[in-house]
């Protein structure tokens, strides 16, 4: 059985086809990151999650995504 690649290098990550499509079958694979925020945000990105009823980590992966989708264009 062949081991997966535990880290990629931006090279390999540049080089990777990216695909509009979002499979089902595809699994989701998270990196950790952590970083400093603001408190205030912190506290406003906390109740937006209690609103919404998501996990925080979904509502700062929808902001990036739409935020990288508007630079791009």
């Amino acid at each position: 059985m062949k081991r997966l690649q535990k880290h990629i290098t931006p090279s390999q990550a540049l080089a990777e086809e990216v695909s509009d499509e979002k499979a089902p079958t595809l699994q989701l694979i998270r990196k950790r990151v952590s970083f400093d925020l603001r408190t205030d945000l912190h506290k406003e990105l906390k109740m937006q999650s209690l609103l919404q009823e998501k996990n925080i980590y979904i509502l700062i992966e929808e902001a990036l995504e739409e935020y990288l989708n508007n630079i791009s264009k």
